[in-house]
Parts: structure tokens; C-alpha cells; sequence
């Protein structure tokens, strides 16, 4: 089982970064009603690339 990425929406501003780097294609979806991401859970291998390229840091492995 994999750890997957959390977001914090608070600090999320929806620049999608971190869906150009997730190697998976459809894990992060951006809302674009709330203006932020979402991490399918399930889909999620915890490889922490979204994490790394967020300039807010509002994705983390845990």
C-alpha cells in the first residue's frame, strides 16, 4: 500500500504544478469551483513530485 499526497486547500491556489509533475495521468484533478486540487487517494503512488513542485507548499506525503 502506498502513503498517497494530502493538500492542504487553505494554502492551494490551483496552479496546477503539480499536475504537470505527477507521472500519472488523472490522480490530480484541479476543483475548479474552490480553486484548488484534489488527490484521488486510491490512484496515488506517494511518489511526492506534486510536493516537490508546489510553490506554496500546500501538498505533502504522510
Amino acid at each position: 500500500m502506498y502513503v498517497a499526497a494530502r493538500v492542504d486547500e487553505e494554502k492551494c491556489n490551483g496552479c496546477r504544478l503539480c499536475v504537470y509533475a505527477c507521472p500519472d495521468p488523472n490522480v490530480i484533478a484541479v476543483i475548479q469551483l474552490k480553486k484548488v486540487v484534489a488527490i484521488d487517494q486510491k490512484r496515488c503512488k506517494g511518489c511526492g513530485l506534486c510536493a516537490t513542485v508546489c510553490p506554496k507548499g500546500a501538498l505533502a506525503v504522510s
